[in-house]
């Protein structure tokens, strides 16, 4: 079974934990490195976690996914950003959950809608946010993404 939990001021060492296991393990789908994440003070781990509404999968006691929530400058947006669930545990629905997390965040937190970035290519992420109800954003700059990512973006009205 698995349980989400957001994470709670203090729990900074166990977001710097999961982080570097993602980067190790994905480092293809992120904009930092593991080399510069493993150099962060723990302050700036711990900023985070307040910063950001940060989700953590736990199953069998282990923290096995992530997701986090981030302000967007339009008050109507809110970003997913950080998403990475451990290669043991895919595609059995953590993905979604943690998704749904942060959707139910930004719903309340008085958005109407979730945008995300994704590198084009990591074509299991963009099947599972579009399974989701994300949709791709036509029409953006190529000034206005990292290289090589698409928007997605999913209604939080209804």
């Amino acid at each position: 079974m698995v349980r989400i939990q957001r994470l709670q001021a203090g729990e900074g060492a166990r977001w710097r934990s999961i982080r570097l296991q993602a980067l190790e393990e994905a480092p293809y789908a992120f904009g930092t490195t593991l080399a510069e994440a493993a150099q962060w003070s723990m302050a700036r781990w711990e900023d985070q976690v307040v910063e950001f509404a940060t989700f953590v999968a736990v199953a069998s006691g282990e923290d096995v996914g992530v997701a986090r929530g981030a302000e967007h400058r339009s008050s109507e947006l809110r970003e997913l950003i950080s998403m990475w669930v451990s290669p043991k545990v895919r595609r059995q629905g953590i993905g979604v959950q943690l998704m749904e997390s942060v959707a139910a965040w930004a719903k309340a937190d008085g958005a109407n809608a979730l945008v995300l970035d994704v590198i084009a290519s990591n074509h299991s992420a963009v099947s599972l946010y579009e399974g989701a109800g994300f949709r791709r954003v036509a029409g953006m700059a190529a000034s206005q993404l990292a290289p090589h990512e698409v928007r997605l973006v999913r209604s939080l009205a209804g």
